[in-house]
C-alpha cells in the first residue's frame, strides 16, 4: 500500500484510507467455517486502534508517526449482504522533529490523498486489500509542538457468499502524497512527496471481527 526515498530525494509522507467511491468487494469462503446459528453477537459498534508506524520523511528520514485508526463495524451480517464499515477516519499525528523541518522551509499547511492496505480474514482465507482516494484536508501547521492531521474516505462494502467470520486489521503499510503550502498559498520546495510508513511490529494490529449468518 511503495519505493523508499533516500534523503536526496523528495521522499513519502503520511498517512491511513478508503476509496473514492463506494465499491462492493465479494469474498468467496475457503472453507465452510459455519457460524452456530444460535450465537447472539455483541453489537460492535465504533472502534478505535492506536497503532504505531515508521514514515520515510524528507529531509529528516525514518521517523516514528502515530495513528489511531476510528471505525464503526456492525455487530453481525447475512450472507450475501454488504458489511459495511462507517464512520471511518484515521487520526495521524506527526512528530515534532518533522514539523520542525516543514516549518523550517515555511510550510503553513499540509494536505495531500493516502492509500492504505487492510487485511481480512474471510472464513480463514487471508485477503489484502487496499482503499485508495484517501483524503487528508488542508491543516494548519502550528508554530511549535508536532502536527495533528486526518485521514478520512468511505470504505467499500464487502459480501460474503457463505456463512462463517470476517476479520479485519489494520494493514502493514499506506502510503501518502503529501502538498506542504507556505501562508500565501504557494507550494514549498518539497513540492508534492510520498511517503511510505511501514506498521511497527509487535502490535496487535485487529479491529473487529463480523459474525455472517
Amino acid at each position: 500500500m511503495p519505493v523508499r526515498p533516500n534523503s536526496a530525494r523528495t521522499g513519502r509522507a503520511a498517512a491511513v484510507v478508503a476509496t473514492a467511491g463506494i465499491v462492493s468487494l465479494t469474498a468467496l469462503a475457503a472453507g465452510p467455517a459455519a457460524a452456530d446459528p444460535g450465537a447472539t453477537t455483541a453489537p460492535r459498534g465504533p472502534v478505535t486502534k492506536d497503532v504505531t508506524f515508521t514514515c520515510e520523511f524528507p529531509m529528516v528520514g525514518a521517523r516514528p508517526t502515530q495513528a489511531k485508526v476510528n471505525a464503526t463495524f456492525p455487530d453481525s451480517a447475512k450472507v450475501g449482504e454488504s458489511i459495511n464499515v462507517t464512520d471511518f477516519k484515521v487520526d495521524v499525528t506527526i512528530d515534532e522533529q518533522t514539523a520542525d523541518a516543514l516549518r523550517l522551509i515555511g510550510g503553513a499547511s499540509v494536505e495531500g490523498t493516502a492509500a492504505t492496505g487492510v487485511d481480512l480474514n474471510v472464513n480463514g482465507t487471508d485477503l489484502g486489500v487496499t482503499l485508495n482516494g484517501l483524503s487528508i484536508p488542508s491543516t494548519p501547521v502550528p508554530e511549535s509542538g508536532p502536527l495533528p492531521t486526518q485521514i478520512t474516505g468511505a470504505v467499500p462494502g464487502l459480501t460474503v457468499k457463505q456463512p462463517g467470520q470476517v476479520t479485519f486489521a489494520v494493514g502493514s503499510n499506506f502510503v501518502g502524497k503529501i502538498t506542504p503550502k507556505k501562508a500565501d498559498g504557494t507550494e514549498t520546495e518539497l513540492g508534492t512527496f510520498d511517503l511510505p510508513c511501514t506498521l511497527d511490529q509487535g502490535q496487535d494490529p485487529s479491529l473487529a471481527t463480523v459474525q455472517v449468518q
